[in-house]
């Protein structure tokens, strides 16, 4: 189930791929399936080598713990 704009506009601007945006479009790393998600997203959206994709797989290992889920792991 999608996050709701309010629940995105609640996420710290440390836990966004993208600190600057609050709601649509700022790819909230807050939980591991939102990690996961965020990446796949991305490199749909920008392409899969992107400079994008790779700053928000960066961010998204970083507040893991260098341990990034699959998608597929997470919505089994």
């Amino acid at each position: 189930m999608a996050m709701s704009e309010a629940a995105k506009k609640a996420v710290p601007k440390s836990e966004r791929g993208v600190p600057g945006k609050s709601g649509t479009g700022s790819y909230p790393l807050n939980t591991p399936k939102h990690r996961a998600e965020a990446v796949a997203l991305a490199s749909m959206h920008h392409g899969s080598h992107s400079a994008f994709t790779e700053r928000i797989r960066a961010k998204a290992k970083r507040l893991a713990g260098h341990k990034l889920e699959s998608v597929s792991k997470l919505k089994a």
